[in-house]
């Protein structure tokens, strides 16, 4: 298994989050050849939580609090972890996301159900539920500084299908003692700052996070566990070494009796087919300069973040300094995001904003750059097995910091043989996935028709 992915340049794009993160040194490549029992490839959020799970030092993480799933017998404690990235901690989309803490998974119940049938459902729910939860205990156990504000999300639609997607889950998460609330057309306008709107869901779990921050911290969290963490080396290939694992890097070679791969949008050649089973779609976000307090005050003056339900979803939030952080996908053209080179096109970002909020159309816009998402042809997170002591987690369409950080956990539950919140399977390869950016433009142009003809309800 080689990877012949070409190696791109590593320097995070100009963003927000660089200019705003907290500082990290960066962590020296591998220079020896490495014997470890564990080896994490991708220092994301996923890589990182996996390692912080699986040696034990997530408080009052416990080991029933799961009810599911399908696993085998007790393994060994596990106490030597590897995590090594081709960059550093947060380059991929752990530090471009656009910090906002959703614990709502976004497809339509009904269809969720039939994506979890039967005893899957109840255990990926409490998962999401719990997702926000655990973002914030990490925060607080390890004193990551990352501005993070635990004040609720908001999820706003129009049109009555719009409505109907958020009816039918709150009405299942009020049934469920979950703090969430529907809000109605003047309620969602007061809230946001637009008339834009039909209703909103607000849940009250949620919030927002520097997110290149929160992933330093995790990093930083690993360190003081003794977990080794190398920057700038890159796993090369991947092969058997009887029932250990033994991996060449452009460092040189680290040999491992337990693995997992967490680089979701940024999944490559390394193991054959996983690529295959996740799409990497442009996200692109825009920051304007430091906003005057009285038009700051008028969009989203409860600083709770907000993210679209609709054809192509918009996400935005107004961060400590007043700047207004707005995000949607990339253009029909395509835009090269993985390595942060090139310019970026985002002039239908503030289109759309000045659409929402037009006290902005005088205003300067200051950052701009993209990273990628990985999204799923069945809209869910995947727990890969790819062989004996090895697992991946990917596909988080969009919902990453959430979601990335619980798989994290429940990878380190697989590698101890305990049960997980989701299931485990094979790689399953989307069928024809070459031809993945036709599909990628032409639910592009589907999700715009939607939106244009999506009429209010009133």
């Amino acid at each position: 298994m080689t990877n012949t992915t070409i190696k791109p340049s590593f320097e995070l794009p100009d963003s927000l989050w660089k200019a705003t993160a907290e500082p990290l040194d960066p962590f020296d490549c591998q220079q020896n050849d490495i014997d470890t029992d564990l080896l994490i490839i991708g220092a994301g959020y996923t890589g990182l939580s996996t390692a912080l799970h699986a040696i034990g030092a997530v408080g009052g993480d416990d080991n029933n609090d799961d009810t599911i799933n399908v696993q085998s017998t007790q393994s060994s404690p596990i106490k030597d972890i590897i995590v090594i990235d081709q960059a550093q901690p947060g380059w991929g989309c752990s530090g471009r996301n656009g910090g906002q803490i959703i614990p709502h998974w976004k497809t339509p119940l009904d269809q969720l159900k039939k994506l979890y049938p039967g005893q899957q459902f109840d255990p990926f729910i409490q998962m999401q539920d719990q997702s926000a939860k655990l973002v914030f205990g990490l925060i607080e156990q390890f004193k990551i500084d990352c501005h993070s504000i635990q004040t609720g999300n908001l999820i706003p639609t129009r049109g009555k299908r719009g409505y109907q997607y958020l009816k039918s889950w709150v009405d299942f998460r009020q049934n469920c003692g979950a703090d969430v609330e529907l809000l109605n057309a003047e309620a969602t306008a007061n809230i946001i700052g637009t008339n834009a709107y039909d209703a909103c869901l607000f849940d009250h779990r949620g919030g927002s996070i520097q997110p290149l921050s929160y992933a330093r911290g995790l990093a930083r969290a690993c360190l003081q566990q003794g977990i080794q963490i190398f920057g700038n080396t890159q796993a090369v290939s991947i092969a058997a070494d009887g029932r250990r694992w033994l991996v060449k890097t452009d460092k040189g070679t680290i040999k491992c009796s337990r693995l997992i791969i967490g680089t979701n949008g940024y999944t490559d050649k390394l193991w054959p087919g996983l690529a295959q089973t996740i799409v990497p779609v442009a996200s692109m976000i825009a920051a304007t300069k430091p906003l005057p307090d009285e038009i700051a005050n008028k969009i989203l003056p409860s600083r709770r973040p907000a993210a679209e339900y609709a054809g192509i979803p918009a996400y935005y939030r107004i961060d400590e300094s007043n700047r207004l952080v707005f995000g949607s996908r990339g253009s029909l053209l395509g835009n090269h995001c993985s390595d942060g080179s090139g310019d970026l096109d985002t002039r239908h970002l503030k289109i759309q904003a000045i659409k929402l909020f037009p006290s902005l159309v005088s205003l300067s816009w200051e950052y701009d750059w993209a990273g990628y998402v990985a999204i799923t042809t069945p809209m869910r997170p995947l727990l890969t097995k790819l062989g004996n002591n090895a697992f991946a987690g990917l596909g988080y369409n969009g919902r990453g910091i959430t979601t990335a950080t619980s798989m994290g956990k429940q990878l380190a539950r697989a590698l101890k043989g305990q049960s997980t919140s989701i299931p485990i399977e094979a790689p399953k390869p989307i069928p024809f996935h070459r031809c993945y950016p036709i599909g990628v433009a032409s639910r592009m142009v589907s999700g715009h028709i939607r939106d244009y003809f999506t009429a209010p309800m009133s």
